[in-house]
């Protein structure tokens, strides 16, 4: 089993009292702020550390890195990775992994070969439902990094095949919707085991959203070292039961705005308080892990 002890440079500790936020998205995959925009926002709303979590996509730390160092705040390695269990998604946040790591980085080019396979069916499917809507179109919005339904929906909406983003995916991208295509790639434990074999962190993301708790425990034996807690909207009751979850279980409390850009209505940069302790904890498990190999 290959595992790297991969050291992240400058970033440090005991600053407890300080804020960070451990999820959100660029250009890269399906956010509407660049990598640079990002960072800027993120250092004038004060946060100490902030991990970018592309789906299926972590070319935001190697652009970020350096914009960061300059502005003096650590970016963290970060991604979001797709996997399906059944008719479910569930989103597996990795952190700490090493960015360079060959097995990991072979992994999500192929998840990215699957996403533009899916898309293109998507695509097709809507073209025979009468929306001229072309592949050209959807990537223009795409910038370089991961497709999903996300930029099929912004292409109806600007087509005018759609009145709002929301409705694409009620009337044609949701699961049992005439456009919908199935998901293929990885199970959740599959998604846990290659972030932590790259020497990283998996947290289990907006558990609420998922709704399949009865995973968690073979996910725990895959490796997950934490959950997603602090999230943007979680019900007070969920967060208890997420809270008695990750005790029994030994996870860290992690979380996130899981921004995709700046407008009104939806979670900006830094709206989820997570304290800078996160990060650290965080590190204990990587630590950890390293040391049972």
């Amino acid at each position: 089993m290959a595992f790297c002890a991969w050291q992240p440079k400058n970033v440090s500790r005991s600053r407890d009292h300080e804020l960070v936020d451990l999820h959100c998205h660029s250009t890269l995959s399906d956010g509407t702020l660049t990598v640079a925009e990002l960072i800027d926002l993120a250092v004038r709303r004060k946060l100490s550390a902030l991990a970018i979590t592309d789906h299926d996509n972590i070319d935001a730390f190697t652009v970020g890195t350096p914009l960061a160092q300059a502005a003096g705040i650590d970016l963290l390695p970060g991604v979001e990775i797709s996997s399906y269990d059944g008719i479910s998604d569930v989103h597996i946040l990795g952190y700490f992994f090493d960015p360079t790591n060959l097995a990991f980085n072979q992994a999500l080019e192929h998840i990215k070969r699957r996403r533009m396979l899916r898309a293109k069916a998507m695509v097709r499917k809507l073209n025979k439902l009468g929306m001229e809507l072309r592949l050209e179109r959807v990537m223009s919005y795409v910038h370089g990094g991961t497709i999903g339904r996300p930029h099929i929906a912004r292409a109806l909406l600007e087509e005018e095949y759609v009145a709002s983003f929301q409705e694409a995916f009620e009337k044609w991208l949701s699961p049992g919707m005439p456009a919908y295509v199935d998901s293929e790639g990885l199970t959740p434990t599959q998604a846990v085991a290659l972030i932590r074999n790259a020497g990283g962190v998996a947290v289990m993301a907006h558990p609420h959203h998922t709704n399949r708790d009865e995973l968690i425990p073979k996910l725990v034996d895959a490796g997950l070292g934490g959950i997603e807690i602090y999230c943007w909207k979680m019900p007070q009751s969920a967060g208890r039961r997420y809270q008695e979850i990750a005790r029994r279980y030994n996870l860290v409390w992690t979380g996130g705005s899981d921004s995709h850009g700046e407008k009104p209505g939806i979670p900006g940069l830094g709206s989820v308080h997570v304290s800078r302790a996160v990060v650290d904890k965080l590190l204990d498990v990587r630590d950890r892990h390293f040391a049972e190999f």
